[in-house]
């Protein structure tokens, strides 16, 4: 097979997209990640000094977003520790959801 056969061979299997568009693509996508629970933490920490509450609702949304993307990687690729942290993920969600809510209640 030469580099051209290859390079064709490549593409199909990536449906057209070159690996290092989706290596970009993924390094960018964890950045975003990173910046999301970090501007979280900041809300949390800033939430809970000027109102003397915990952020469950941010909390909430971030484990919820967090198993998705474990349960999708389990659902893609079959590894059995994509799922133990997508459903821990889930049950942190589910608590952090019943918080809000409660705290919703008391006011």
């Amino acid at each position: 097979m030469n580099r051209e056969e290859i390079l064709i061979k490549s593409r199909k299997e990536n449906r057209g997209q070159d690996i290092a568009e989706l290596e970009a693509a993924k390094d960018s996508m964890q950045l975003g990640w990173v910046i999301i629970v970090c501007l979280l933490a900041l809300v949390s920490l800033v939430d809970a000094i000027v109102l003397g509450r915990m952020n469950s609702e941010a909390f909430f949304a971030l484990m919820a977003a967090t198993s998705a993307v474990f349960f999708a990687k389990y659902h893609r690729q079959r590894k059995k520790h994509e799922l133990v942290i997508a459903v821990i993920d889930a049950v942190a969600a589910a608590l952090f959801l019943a918080a809000w809510i409660i705290a919703l209640t008391r006011n």
